[in-house]
């Protein structure tokens, strides 16, 4: 199971797609989710809907992003060189020095040379509104030969590698294309087999700037029950602290968040739902943690306000240095994320039993 994980989070990962650009992951996934579903189509916004169905019984919507977070050409100067504004939760630390790819061309995100670097306790430039990113143009002139203009998306160019214990991968937009490739092989699992409702895998654009597409794709798909598969960031690293942050590590388990976000976008995880998912996963041994996520939020925020409010679950995958082009996952995380979402669709039935007061 983890081989196909591997090999499947290489390809995607290997795609760009910032949020509203997100075309080359949907193209993908459609094409891959066709070989598996009964239907998949493909709406305005680009969210995906791949869906089984035995037509009757629960209606359960398996959601995941499509979208990375990214950067965005905002000005060109004379001499060539790019201004840049940020999509997504993009951190200005992690910018200097970075390749990346700007409408399918190479740039490199400007640093000042080491020599000139500042003594200790200067300051050294590190907002975004101060960098610029050289794709080896000498005039804007020539930047416009390119096919390079204000607007064009730009990405993290940051291939999957894996660390010597080969069941921990590093590279860019495992956030979330971690939560895709556990929805596709989900589906890839239960090719053949009957499901006890109707199944609507849902990818899902632009979660990254607020979570909009599924806004959308829950209205769409009307279900009585959701789960959503994202990643959460882990804090077993020197410079975080399980109690004081997040009690999150990689190789633990799944993360189930009691809450994530704030007063302006968040949710409180159906505790009903929440009660379910941990309930299967205790009987069949799957390994998870527990966590709060006030810093940020999942799909699972606008999802569960649909139409008249949708029973919401939510599965994290851990994973570190989130929001950077050097993201870490284990994929034992990825299999345990995995076995709790192939649990849930075994058990569909049992979701129409749920009280939820």
């Amino acid at each position: 199971m983890k081989e196909e994980l591997r090999a499947t989070l290489k390809e995607l990962t290997a795609l760009n797609g910032i949020s509203g650009y997100e075309h080359e992951v949907v193209r993908y996934l459609r094409d891959a989710f066709s070989e598996v579903a009964d239907n998949v189509e493909i709406d305005a916004l680009g969210n995906l809907y791949a869906t089984r169905s035995n037509g009757s019984g629960p209606r359960l919507m398996v959601s995941a992003h499509s979208d990375e977070i990214g950067l965005m050409v905002k000005s060109v100067e004379d001499t060539g060189f790019l201004r840049f504004d940020k999509i997504g939760g993009v951190t200005d630390p992690f910018l200097p020095g970075r390749k990346v790819m700007v409408k399918g061309k190479l740039g490199v995100i400007g640093a000042r040379p080491g020599h000139l670097v500042a003594e200790e306790g200067q300051r050294e430039v590190t907002r975004h509104t101060e960098l610029y990113i050289d794709v080896g143009a000498g005039s804007a002139a020539e930047v416009r030969s390119m096919g390079i203009q204000a607007g064009d998306p730009v990405t993290y160019l940051s291939e999957l590698d894996e660390f010597a214990n080969s069941d921990r991968l590093c590279g860019k937009s495992i956030d979330n294309r971690a939560g895709c490739t556990v929805l596709l092989q989900l589906f890839r699992d239960l090719a053949g087999k009957p499901v006890e409702g109707t199944l609507a895998g849902t990818v899902c654009v632009q979660e990254e700037v607020g979570c909009r597409g599924a806004a959308a794709a829950a209205y769409r798909v009307n279900p009585g029950y959701a789960v959503v598969i994202d990643t959460i960031p882990a804090c077993d690293t020197p410079d975080s602290s399980l109690t004081k942050d997040m009690n999150v590590g990689i190789g633990r388990g799944f993360v189930m968040p009691g809450m994530s976000g704030n007063i302006n976008l968040g949710n409180i995880t159906t505790p009903a739902m929440k009660d379910f998912l941990l309930r299967l996963a205790d009987r069949e041994g799957i390994p998870y943690q527990i966590a709060l996520f006030p810093a940020a939020t999942t799909d699972a925020a606008t999802i569960n306000l649909a139409r008249g409010g949708i029973a919401t679950g939510v599965v994290n995958i851990p994973r570190r240095y989130s929001h950077s082009p050097v993201e870490v996952v284990d994929l034992n995380d990825m299999e345990a994320a995995l076995r709790m979402v192939r649990a849930v669709v075994a058990n569909m039935r049992d979701l129409e039993k749920i009280s939820f007061i």
